[in-house]
């Protein structure tokens, strides 16, 4: 299921009058691939996800299997094909998980901006506003930026009555949206158990009650032990800068 939260609204209305580059960013879990690939259906765009240790071969290859069908050899030859077919027909190119591509490989999607005027949108999570941000040339051409912030109780109110018919109260969602640290891969996990929670009492109303007895968000057990292995370091050396 699909769901028009406050962020997806931006991306919408920033991509409807994109002409150049736009950057979204955000922490993982805020739904920036679900609303990237939508779009991508809706609008016909073409929808790349970034592999690690991605070529630029194999990053131009990859959009000229998307566009034409064929992976030309070559880098240039790549991003010719890639160029010719974006100026047949114009197409928006999403670039998801693009942090994970170093300045060198993000310069060839600025080429193919400039060669052929396709817009092209950056997703990343938020250190990808810094690596980018510090680039003039790259920068310069950047007209649209949204950031996806913290999933709000108004949303996680919907999501509660589209996804399980629960009429979730304003207050248990403010319970939600703190235990999920503005991730909407929690509140799903939440709103799942709530589901249960509700059938099994014969309701389809969440009060902040209900929302409190769910269970507690675990930290990893090796993520316990880092912490408490960071704390007995500090004590004994004193602080780093």
């Amino acid at each position: 299921m699909f769901l028009e939260t406050e962020n997806v609204r931006q991306f919408q209305t920033a991509l409807a009058v994109l002409e150049d580059v736009g950057v979204v960013w955000g922490r993982a879990g805020r739904g920036k691939t679900v609303c990237a690939r939508e779009y991508a259906i809706r609008t016909d765009a073409v929808y790349l996800r970034v592999l690690e240790d991605w070529s630029p071969r194999a990053m131009l290859a990859d959009l000229c299997r998307k566009l034409v069908g064929t992976e030309p050899r070559t880098v240039e030859r790549c991003k010719l094909a890639a160029c010719e077919a974006l100026d047949h027909r114009m197409r928006t190119v999403l670039v998801d998980e693009a942090d994970r591509l170093n300045v060198s490989q993000i310069e060839h999607f600025r080429d193919i901006h400039d060669l052929c005027g396709a817009p092209i949108v950056l997703i990343g999570e938020e250190h990808l506003f810094a690596q980018l941000s510090c680039r003039s040339r790259l920068w310069d051409r950047v007209t649209q930026r949204v950031e996806f912030g913290p999933v709000s109780s108004e949303d996680i109110m919907l999501f509660g009555m589209k996804a399980a018919d629960l009429r979730i109260q304003a207050d248990a969602a403010k319970v939600l949206a703190a235990r999920s640290g503005g991730t909407f891969r929690k509140v799903w996990v939440d709103v799942h158990h709530l589901e249960q929670m509700a059938r099994a009492n014969q309701t389809h109303d969440v009060d902040a009650k209900m929302a409190e007895a769910l269970p507690r968000w675990r930290v990893p057990s090796g993520a316990r032990r880092l912490s408490r292995a960071g704390k007995t370091n500090g004590s004994k050396g004193g602080s780093h800068g």
